[in-house]
């Protein structure tokens, strides 16, 4: 008897660990174009949540902090070049949100560098 409600107990686990695993998790970057200031959140049950935690710790920093990308179950990138210009992206792997985020900056400005990485787990 007690071998079988271990092993009922295991399915049940087996089947229920993988929903709260893939529960969505938000998160979110702020950025100041006239400070280079910059906010993160994540972890977050909504897109909402996420975005005003990111806005909330960059505007410690400064007064026109604003959220550039949000992400869920992902990864989140900002690069900053020499005269604060930008660029920034999500992924589903972090190493392509910094790569693309780099892209970007580059577009905007000279001597981008990757100085925001957040994932949403």
């Amino acid at each position: 008897m007690i071998l079988k409600t271990f092993r009922a107990t295991a399915l049940l686990a087996g089947l229920i660990a993988p929903t709260a695993a893939l529960a969505a998790q938000f998160g979110a970057i702020a950025y100041s174009t006239s400070s280079g200031s910059n906010g993160f959140s994540y972890g977050f049950g909504s897109r909402g949540q996420a975005e005003r935690a990111a806005l909330g710790n960059c505007a410690a920093f400064a007064g026109d902090c604003q959220v550039l990308v949000y992400f869920y179950n992902a990864c989140g990138a900002l690069a900053v070049g020499r005269h604060l210009g930008y660029g920034y992206a999500w992924n589903a792997r972090r190493s392509a949100a910094k790569a693309a985020a780099l892209a970007n900056c580059r577009v905007n400005d000279g001597g981008c560098r990757v100085v925001r990485w957040v994932c949403s787990q």
